[in-house]
């Protein structure tokens, strides 16, 4: 059986030790059920369960290294309330990550664009002091203004 939380933190931090999964390839999976721990039903779940999975299969296909970070947190710039969802990957990682044009028959390469679509333009991506790429995005919160 299933707890649920009748107030959710709506806020958290994870990370997953490559060296510690099964298979690698169900890390999205791991993120999405992690947000739902610190969302419960929340309207804005499935937006944020789409961002972290596609920024967490990047940190798989595009990293170089034994971890990710995943975390999660309310947040207000410039007078409006935000999700703020970062990814972060270890790794000095010179290639800024930009969405890219794929051709009709990839089946990636659209992950950024969803990202940029969802985010309305409001993600970007730095280098922590020690190297580590992170990428974050902010998604709206209902209500608008703080």
């Amino acid at each position: 059986m299933r707890a649920t939380l009748a107030n959710p933190p709506y806020a958290g931090v994870k990370v997953w030790l490559f060296s510690e999964l099964d298979d690698c390839a169900l890390l999205p999976a791991l993120a999405r059920r992690e947000l739902r721990g610190w969302m419960g039903e929340h309207p804005a779940l499935d937006d944020l369960q789409l961002i972290a999975s596609e920024l967490v299969t990047n940190v798989l296909v595009h990293g170089c290294g034994a971890w990710v970070r995943m975390s999660l947190v309310q947040t207000v710039e410039g007078g409006r309330r935000y999700w703020r969802l970062a990814v972060v990957g270890p790794g000095t990682s010179e290639a800024v990550p930009l969405p890219r044009i794929s051709g009709p028959d990839e089946t990636t390469g659209r992950g950024l664009w969803v990202v940029d679509d969802l985010t309305r333009g409001c993600w970007g991506t730095n280098l922590t002091p020690v190297g580590e790429r992170v990428v974050w995005a902010l998604l709206p919160r209902l209500g608008g203004r703080a």
